[in-house]
């Protein structure tokens, strides 16, 4: 068995899929964190000077959804065949499609501009993918959003949905109530609970 290091800043952020799919796997992995204040002088070192990185036996990989995928596929967590991972895949780039929608409220400083943008997007942009995905996972019967068992799409959504809920209020899937439902299925997945349950607590 390969020895896995994770690298990231003391956080959720980037590195949390990957952590949810090592929770899910039961695999041991280390869950190496650095400060802000050790940034500058770690940035040079890292592929593409960002983080996370995931060592595997020393070889780096970069970029998080590659991370994530890698971990996935390491576990059998990323489809059984090819058509359920492209599967996985639909799920995932709808997520980053709604979390690069959402980006432009972090840096709005006026509340009450940013009160009005949190609106716009929800309304113009979030809402078509909730419902993509709501329909989504109903077409696979509403238990998982592939297959039969848990996957890299289930604990990727887990993440965002969390995150969407944290940018646009509590009441943000009452229209999608097999998301809401899913959302908190995966949270109680037993290992994911644990994981929930033990990691640092931090700002992101």
């Amino acid at each position: 068995m390969p020895t896995y290091k994770l690298i990231y800043f003391n956080g959720r952020g980037r590195a949390e899929v990957a952590r949810y799919v090592f929770a899910l796997a039961g695999a041991e992995y280390e869950d190496h964190r650095i400060e802000f204040s050790e940034w500058a002088a770690l940035k040079p070192t890292m592929p593409a000077g960002a983080l996370p990185v995931l060592e595997v036996d020393g070889a780096r990989i970069a970029q998080s959804h590659a991370i994530a995928r890698y971990v996935a596929r390491e576990f059998n967590l990323a489809g059984d065949n090819n058509l359920e991972m492209a599967q996985c895949d639909q799920v995932l780039e709808t997520l980053v499609d709604i979390s690069n929608d959402a980006a432009p409220i972090g840096s709005e400083k006026d509340e009450t501009k940013k009160a009005e943008l949190k609106k716009s997007i929800f309304q113009d942009k979030i809402k078509t993918k909730l419902q993509y995905l709501d329909n989504f996972l109903a077409a696979n019967g509403g238990e998982f959003f592939v297959g039969k068992k848990f996957t890299l799409a289930d604990v990727g959504a887990l993440f965002r949905l969390d995150r969407v809920i944290g940018d646009f209020g509590d009441d943000a899937l009452k229209d999608f109530p097999k998301l809401a439902a899913h959302r908190e299925k995966v949270s109680k997945e037993p290992k994911i609970a644990a994981w929930i349950e033990k990691r640092p607590k931090t700002n992101f």
